[in-house]
């Protein structure tokens, strides 16, 4: 078989896609160690890796002839992680702009709540994706916080009051803009892009962070030249994206960029399927597993 399989996993090593999770044994440069699954795990075609993704991806071979099914997994007792792939949030934030991008068509000029062409939008985000100090930060970052409320909402079907409550009156009036039947049409659209931002908003706020913390040690470096050691103190930083605290335990709180990928591919589905039928979904899901087997 010439095809690549591969597996998903967390930052561990696990393999949550399925029932049955399995703890991979990692490759570590030298020989790749045989993972023993019972019952069995499942290794995966590019197209069968769209629903399950997760932060890391490695490539696997199993230990004795497959046979691959229809839905493109291969269930296996024995197989080895050969190499970690390219996926990061880097490429999961590629991959989710690349899909809303492929489906924009005619929603081209359409524009979200706050006037913003969908086409627009993407075109800063990959922008930004190169440089932070791009100009459409603060706009990209307001879309981000709309997008994650407006994922919220239709999650849990509404924003607890005092949440809501909390809400700017723009910030209102853009998430009730969505319910309106005018979008219906380009709802999948919509939230496929605004997905692909908030897969940004996860890669880019890590580096606002670690570039105050930068800054920070080093001022502290020089005023505290005589001590032992240096007290860290928390320190509250505000981006484009909303704030973050650095020089503690606290932990950024955003949905990760590889679920906004998983998102963003999904939305594109349905975008296709409700323009092409089952057929469209179908030649949409071929060309994202080829997108993505290319980042990969």
């Amino acid at each position: 078989m010439g095809e690549k399989l591969y597996v998903t996993t967390d930052s561990a090593g696990i393999d949550r896609s399925f029932g049955e999770h399995i703890a991979w044994q990692l490759p570590d440069g030298g020989a790749s160690k045989v993972t023993e699954a019972t019952p069995y795990a499942l290794l995966r075609l590019p197209a069968a890796l769209l629903e399950v993704l997760d932060e890391r991806i490695f490539e696997a071979e199993p230990t004795a002839a497959v046979k691959v099914a229809d839905d493109g997994t291969v269930q296996v007792q024995s197989a080895r992680l050969t190499t970690q792939t390219a996926w990061n949030t880097e490429t999961a934030t590629l991959f989710a702009l690349d899909c809303a991008e492929h489906v924009l068509g005619d929603a081209r000029d359409a524009t979200l709540p706050d006037g913003t062409l969908l086409e627009a939008v993407l075109r800063d985000a990959r922008q930004f994706l190169e440089d932070l100090d791009s100009p459409a930060g603060e706009r990209l970052g307001h879309l981000a916080r709309l997008g994650a409320l407006r994922r919220l909402k239709r999650e849990r079907g509404e924003l607890a009051d005092l949440s809501f409550g909390l809400l700017s009156d723009d910030a209102k009036r853009n998430i009730d803009v969505f319910d309106d039947p005018a979008y219906a049409t380009i709802a999948p659209i919509s939230d496929a892009v605004l997905a692909a931002i908030e897969a940004l908003r996860h890669h880019v706020l890590p580096q606002f962070a670690l570039t105050s913390e930068d800054a920070r040690e080093e001022r502290e470096e020089h005023a505290n030249s005589e001590r032992t050691t240096n007290m860290k103190i928390p320190t509250a930083i505000v981006t484009p994206f909303g704030s973050a605290q650095v020089g503690s335990e606290h932990v950024l709180q955003y949905e990760p960029s590889w679920t906004c990928a998983r998102e963003a591919a999904r939305h594109a589905r349905t975008a296709a399927r409700d323009r092409h039928g089952a057929t469209g979904e179908r030649e949409e899901m071929s060309w994202q597993a080829g997108r993505l087997k290319a980042l990969l």
